[in-house]
């Protein structure tokens, strides 16, 4: 605890440090200066911020950014599927779904979602940050067991700076994942889990790199000691049009326990918005490329934008 707390210490420091996204220096005569604009960079980030791996409300949020001019709201309804050995000799299945709500009010973000998951492993695994699946331990169990049910919240608030006269744009980002899952349902730690992240991107014509990073702090169980430590991401998105783009990204997580491997996997994911209608749809997919990954995973979203922007 004594390292979240500074750690969010840090974070507000860096906060009350930066000038909002949407300011601009003014001259003498009150025009803005052309040399002194912000950004607010308009393509997707990496959909892993401040969870382990890509999951089915990160997804869809990630993939429809959100302007900070006005006070927006959008929900999305995703599903994902992943399936895998995960460094053992017995099949794990994974389905989560999560219905996700996002509140942009001015430079602030505010995020939930809470996930309905099935589980069939003859392992250890707990609902993590986001509803992404948090391996404890392998063949912990002599034949396979589903655990099923609704799993654990999860809130999230970011902030976004712009940088001065660049097309720079970070996102600090605080998450904290509340147990809310039945104890009997096998699906939870029964301990919360947080997290802080920062997102950094920058356009270059229709590509927009990106990095992401955060650390996780997990809740240690009666029998388990978890571990804390990174995940990160990086890669790009690249925009076919107005409202439609394709991303591609690698990322890795930090093992939660010993008895596990890291995770590394690629990512990838298309999404686009309906021509005369608030609604995207979002598909994506994921390929293992470590043990301690799951070897393939799918899955597809669907978002509604409940307001319009407002004219910048």
């Amino acid at each position: 605890m004594a390292r979240l707390t500074t750690a969010l210490g840090g974070t507000i420091i860096a906060v009350g440090a930066a000038s909002p996204a949407e300011a601009r220096s003014q001259d003498a005569s009150g025009t803005a200066s052309p040399y002194d604009i912000r950004y607010d960079v308009a393509a997707p980030v990496s959909p892993s911020s401040g969870t382990s791996t890509v999951s089915p409300s990160s997804v869809p949020q990630a993939m429809d950014r959100m302007h900070a001019s006005g006070t927006l709201l959008d929900v999305s309804l995703g599903s994902i599927y992943a399936e895998g050995k995960f460094g053992t000799g017995s099949q794990t299945m994974v389905w989560s779904s999560a219905l996700a709500a996002r509140l942009r009010a001015g430079n602030w973000t505010f995020s939930s979602s809470l996930p309905w998951m099935q589980i069939r492993s003859r392992s250890t695994i707990f609902t993590g940050i986001d509803s992404t699946p948090v391996l404890v331990a392998t063949n912990t169990r002599a034949s396979r067991r589903i655990s099923n049910g609704l799993g654990d919240l999860t809130l999230g608030a970011a902030y976004t700076i712009a940088a001065r006269g660049a097309p720079l744009e970070i996102e600090l980002s605080g998450r904290v994942k509340i147990n809310t899952a039945t104890t009997g349902s096998g699906l939870s730690s029964g301990r919360n889990d947080y997290a802080l992240g920062v997102d950094v991107s920058t356009p270059v014509g229709r590509l927009t790199p990106f990095a992401s990073f955060s650390y996780r702090f997990l809740g240690d169980t009666d029998i388990y000691t978890l571990r804390d430590g990174p995940a990160a991401s990086a890669g790009a998105s690249y925009a076919l049009g107005t409202g439609t783009f394709l991303l591609a990204s690698y990322h890795y997580s930090k093992a939660a326990t010993v008895l596990v491997r890291d995770a590394h996997e690629l990512f990838a994911g298309a999404s686009t918005r309906l021509d005369g209608t608030p609604l995207r749809v979002t598909g994506f997919a994921t390929a293992g490329l470590s043990r301690g990954a799951p070897d393939v995973a799918a899955g597809l979203a669907l978002s509604l934008g409940l307001q319009k922007r407002n004219a910048r």
